[in-house]
């Protein structure tokens, strides 16, 4: 469930148009950044349940510690590449800053235009996940 609502989240996102990270400057698009905020603060949220679900059900992770530390644990278990946790182990204070509205500013503008040229971060998630999922049948 939480995989394809990681496609359906991206899906959105993909639907409007992006030219630069002036687009989320513009108050003129309120309405659509306000959509792509929500939806990529989905994506990410179903990242980190995931994760917090896999270690947790393998002892790799406690609820009490952070959820960089799930995806983190996630690589320990060979289940994403260290590297790939490393890129990503961000991306729950990302939500964060999008869910508590810090945006728009020059720099999380930037910020935001340059995590929407990662969206394949969430399909290489899956992808990791289900591979996975694969081996323990």
């Amino acid at each position: 469930e939480y995989l394809d609502n990681i496609e359906r989240q991206l899906k959105d996102i993909r639907s409007i148009p992006i030219s630069s990270k002036d687009f989320f400057l513009n108050r003129e698009n309120s309405i659509q950044i306000k959509a792509i905020k929500y939806s990529l603060a989905c994506a990410i949220q179903d990242i980190t349940r995931i994760s917090a679900h896999i270690a947790s059900t393998l002892s790799l992770w406690k609820v009490r510690e952070s959820e960089a530390e799930a995806i983190l644990a996630l690589a320990e278990e060979g289940i994403i590449p260290k590297e790939f946790a490393e890129k990503i182990k961000g991306m729950p204070s990302f939500r964060n800053r999008i869910i508590h509205d810090y945006l728009p500013n020059e720099f999380d503008a930037e910020k935001l235009y340059e995590s929407l040229q990662d969206l394949d971060d969430f399909k290489e998630f899956s992808r990791f996940v289900l591979d996975w999922i694969s081996k323990m049948d």
